[in-house]
């Protein structure tokens, strides 16, 4: 009795949650929002039909973790069935059948580096999968510029960004399994300046058979939470009294002689207000299906809608075929395509008619990658890679490693 009450008690909380959360962020039009901090402002240095990246608090939470998923596409949150699904989508942590550790190591644009490691540990005979995460963005020195010294000042600063969190599994029925993420979520700059915030992933996913072949279908969000406002202390300043200026009379002097004189005083503290931050937001919908299997080699297909917050919907498909050398080593090979709508292309100009420089963007989310894995006493160690094309931007390489037991 106890336990089908919580099973129902998560199973409501879960759908209750999600219902809530997607309906308005499927609703949303990136050109339609009405937003609260810096993009509110939608006319201010904003080009139409432009996305809102570079205004969201946190978007290092958009870089993906677990090369499986990158080699595919980003078409990944239907087909998760291991640790790095913790990113992808909680609800695949319930298909973990050993306890699995990873390392992911990201060698990102600009020189950035962002590590993530996670653990996961099924409980009740696979029934509950609970874990932990932690992922680190490593931002390097960087030279102060300013405006009356744009090619710099001598003086460097760094950052770095970090989340943290917990994660659970649950397997509602041998069909349907939900899972969730609670984290927290913390910026950086030059020590002293700093936000955080609380946030949340949940998602499901429905497994069936069509044909005899596994079909799988998911449902997730990710970065739902608290919004980021920034502080610190070298956001105090300090001023001194009030300038009258012009012809006055000298602030300073006895107010029973000059009706203009103000009280003397010392220097006082300031602090500047900064915008408050939304975190970057997704919902997603997926599909996956098992187009070939044998005992040897089995071939995936997925296809995924991404809805964010902050640029237009995109769309991501890929594809995986692995090869079974025998009951002990298998190695797989996968290629995927995430198409976004938001950027011009090479062909185009901005509303001021400069045309973009920069590589050619027509591969931009092309990814392609492989992996192997092999058994030792029923313990398992793999290894995988991806490369993703990011157009203008430098492409990026993603190393994962994972260790079950």
């Amino acid at each position: 009795m106890l336990k089908k009450m919580a099973t129902s008690a998560f199973l409501t909380v879960l759908a209750a949650m999600i219902t809530l959360s997607a309906i308005p962020v499927l609703a949303q039009g990136v050109s339609r929002q009405d937003y609260a901090g810096l993009d509110k402002y939608l006319d201010q240095g904003r080009l139409s039909n432009s996305s809102f990246v570079g205004v969201r608090a946190a978007e290092f939470l958009t870089i993906p973790v677990g090369a499986r998923g990158i080699g595919m596409g980003s078409a990944y949150s239907a087909v998760a069935d291991d640790i790095s699904s913790m990113w992808w989508n909680p609800a695949g942590l319930g298909f973990l059948e050993r306890n699995e550790v990873m390392l992911t190591v990201v060698d990102y644009t600009l020189d950035l580096t962002y590590s993530y490691g996670a653990a996961a540990f099924p409980l009740a005979d696979g029934r509950v999968v609970i874990g932990g995460f932690f992922g680190y963005l490593d931002i390097p020195d960087m030279e102060i510029t300013t405006v009356s010294s744009p090619q710099g000042t001598g003086r460097t600063f760094n950052a770095y960004d970090f989340q943290m969190g917990a994660s659970m599994a649950y397997n509602l029925s041998d069909r349907f399994v939900g899972g969730m993420n609670l984290k927290f979520v913390h910026q950086d700059v030059w020590g002293n300046i700093a936000g955080s915030a609380f946030a949340i992933d949940a998602g499901a996913i429905y497994h069936t058979e069509l044909a005899d072949r596994e079909l799988k279908f998911a449902f997730s969000i990710q970065n739902l939470g608290t919004n980021i406002t920034m502080d610190g202390p070298l956001l105090t300043t300090e001023v001194g009294p009030e300038d009258r200026g012009g012809n006055l009379p000298s602030p300073y002097h006895d107010f029973s002689t000059d009706a203009y004189a103000i009280s003397r005083r010392s220097n006082r503290e300031v602090k500047w207000v900064t915008h408050t931050y939304r975190l970057p937001t997704t919902v997603k919908l997926s599909l996956a299906y098992n187009l070939f299997t044998s005992e040897k080699a089995n071939w995936l297909a997925s296809a995924e809608l991404w809805r964010p917050s902050y640029i237009p919907i995109s769309y991501a498909a890929g594809t995986e075929l692995t090869y079974n050398f025998d009951p002990f080593t298998s190695a797989s090979v996968r290629m995927g395509w995430m198409i976004q709508t938001d950027e011009y292309n090479d062909e185009s100009a901005d509303d001021f008619g400069y045309e973009y420089l920069g590589d050619d963007p027509t591969y931009r989310g092309f990814s392609i990658g492989g992996g192997v894995q092999r058994m030792w006493y029923g313990k398992a160690i793999s290894f995988n890679y991806a490369y993703r094309n990011k157009g203008r931007l430098t492409a990026d390489n993603f190393f994962s490693v994972s260790f079950g037991f």
